[in-house]
């Protein structure tokens, strides 16, 4: 019986050798969302994963090299979570409840994006939900008609007269209270602007937005096309245009949430369940997403212009 251990135990360790090492990144990829925690084995060189109920899910061979080397594709949506943003966070307890129910309260330091295996990421994000902002009071809106002059036509007295029809927004807003973690980074944010009658078409933009209290940015868009209306001009008449342009300038506000996700790293002075280090999922831990977010509220001012109806008029 002896003897057929020892051979299940060699034939096992040769069976992870004969597997390519893999970066955490890339592993954890791979991986069953019920892993909850990963213990590294700084004597075999492997990543062991385990189920939320403590029961070991495999080992898996690491890839040391790629510690130092591999660097995270992050979009622009992402920044770094660090220690202190994790600890803002309202599920905070439970990653450290859980960290102290299955290895212990002792000696640990706690690290996000350690530069020794940069592969585990702890990030913030941006959802990718659109942050939809809403209109508060009655708009202050001016129209005005605007004269366009035409440009005659062969010799037969036909004058073409350009007119600009369509829908223009900027926008400038503040952020009057930034969210506790990605602080100070600048991450992309899709804006969703509602839809008002006469005033505003629901129109969704991309802009960048730094996660500090007072910090500023813009928004545009653009959705105006010139046609060209062509009339026969009575001889000794001039032909022109008249569009309708309507001004409007509306008081917005919005929120955006941050969320995180990955891996926070819990590294113990002593061996503990026979390891040092531990990592605990994020998302896995903490399920209510709301636990896991902070929001940054942001206010600020829309201007449109809406060019409207024409009539053109010789005379």
């Amino acid at each position: 019986m002896f003897g057929s251990f020892v051979t299940l135990t060699t034939l096992s360790m040769l069976l992870a050798k004969s597997v390519s090492a893999m970066p955490f990144a890339e592993l954890t990829a791979t991986l069953p969302r019920d892993i909850t925690h990963i213990a590294l084995d700084e004597r075999t060189n492997e990543y062991i994963a385990f189920k939320r109920d403590g029961s070991l899910y495999g080992r898996y061979l690491a890839d040391m090299e790629g510690y130092n080397t591999q660097r995270r594709d992050t979009s622009s949506t992402c920044g770094n979570l660090t220690v202190t943003e994790a600890e803002s966070l309202p599920g905070w307890d439970t990653i450290t409840n859980y960290a102290d129910s299955n290895w212990g309260t002792g000696s640990r330091s706690i690290a996000t994006n350690p530069s020794d295996y940069s592969g585990s990421p702890a990030e913030v994000c941006i959802t990718s939900s659109t942050v939809e902002v809403s209109f508060s009071g009655d708009p202050t809106c001016q129209t005005n008609n605007v004269t366009t002059g035409g440009e005659l036509v062969g010799t037969n007295g036909s004058v073409a007269i350009a007119v600009a029809q369509g829908f223009t927004s900027t926008s400038t807003f503040t952020v009057s209270t930034a969210a506790s973690i990605g602080v100070s980074d600048t991450l992309e944010v899709k804006i969703g602007f509602p839809d008002v009658a006469d005033v505003s078409e629901s129109v969704t933009v991309s802009t960048d937005v730094t996660n500090t209290q007072t910090s500023s940015f813009e928004t545009s868009y653009n959705d105006v096309d010139t046609i060209t209306v062509t009339m026969t001009a009575p001889e000794g008449k001039t032909c022109n245009a008249i569009s309708s342009v309507t001004s409007c300038t509306l008081q917005a506000t919005g929120q955006i949430q941050y969320l995180a996700s990955g891996w926070i790293w819990f590294n113990y002075d002593s061996k503990t369940q026979g390891h040092y280090k531990w990592s605990v999922n994020i998302e896995t831990v903490i399920t209510d997403e709301a636990d896991r977010s902070s929001y940054s509220q942001i206010k600020g001012s829309v201007a449109t212009n809406t060019h409207a109806s024409y009539q053109g008029t010789c005379s």
